[in-house]
């Protein structure tokens, strides 16, 4: 079983592992500014829907979007917790950085 601090470096891997792709950082800057369907992220990116639904795919897994379902339509959407846990990871790597530590 993983302990707590193993767990969570696990996820915060996974969430870098998606954090690291173009497109994928593309698509969260477009959500950033509110939630979007797959056809709008199409339409603003100029990416087809299979790669696009790959990527938000990746970003969900890692737990960087949520989504909401309206009829038939899903809105993606930026999960601020997830953005602000990984933030937090990077900003506890800082100090094994400095040469002075």
């Amino acid at each position: 079983m993983l302990s707590t601090s193993d767990r969570a470096r696990a996820i915060a891997a996974q969430r870098f592992r998606a954090l690291g792709d173009e497109t994928r950082l593309l698509l969260l800057e477009i959500l950033v500014d509110g939630e979007r369907t797959v056809a709008d992220l199409m339409s603003l990116t100029g990416l087809g829907q299979s790669l696009v639904s790959h990527h938000l795919g990746a970003l969900r897994d890692g737990g960087l979007v949520a989504t909401r379902r309206d009829g038939r339509w899903i809105f993606y959407s930026t999960s601020a917790q997830a953005l602000q846990a990984a933030k937090l990871a990077l900003y506890e790597l800082e100090p094994l950085g400095r040469s002075d530590a």
